[in-house]
């Protein structure tokens, strides 16, 4: 139960981060998706039917507070979720090299998921292919940097602060903090 807790305490501060602070101090094309990354972590460290259901969640959270169709991203959130637990099963989660690796898979399926959805459902929709191609590469490296933030933040709490020992991530022992 704890660890359900800190996982809701965990969503909620990226929540807020994403939907609140970054709007205020980044520009508008500039801003890691604190969303995918999650999805990712609970790919990798969530129990498999609370982190669809957290994912799918969060997608739609992502659709009321973005203005998108209702669904899209809870749609997109679910399948990466389903994606990237399929292709973590043969390798080990122990280490955080995977995860970037993933992060960075994941944002790339995203953006490509996104597209495919809106020009397959939308009949106003194939412009959408070269936004795709022009955002991929900076996007990638955002998330890649506010997940490498997110996992140091981690391993510190979890090995400095006794209420966050319960947070799911990569072994202890493999960090130098």
């Amino acid at each position: 139960m704890r660890r359900l807790a800190l996982l809701g305490l965990l969503i909620l501060a990226a929540v807020l981060v994403q939907t609140w602070l970054f709007p205020r101090l980044l520009p508008v094309s500039w801003k890691p998706d604190l969303f995918l990354i999650l999805v990712i972590y609970l790919a990798f460290f969530g129990p498999f039917f609370r982190g669809a259901l957290f994912c799918f969640a969060l997608g739609c959270l992502m659709d009321a507070f973005g203005g998108t169709v209702l669904g899209l991203y809870g749609l997109v959130f679910t399948v990466l979720f389903f994606t990237a637990r399929v292709l973590i099963v043969h390798i080990n989660i122990e280490t955080t090299f995977p995860f970037y690796y993933m992060v960075a898979l994941g944002t790339c399926l995203e953006l490509i998921l996104l597209a495919f959805f809106v020009i397959f459902f939308s009949p106003r929709g194939g412009g959408v292919w070269s936004l795709v191609t022009a955002g991929l590469f900076p996007q990638t490296g955002l998330n890649l940097l506010a997940a490498w933030a997110l996992m140091q933040g981690n391993l510190v709490l979890r090995r400095h602060v006794g209420w966050a020992a319960d947070l799911p991530g990569p072994s202890l022992e493999e960090s130098g903090i």
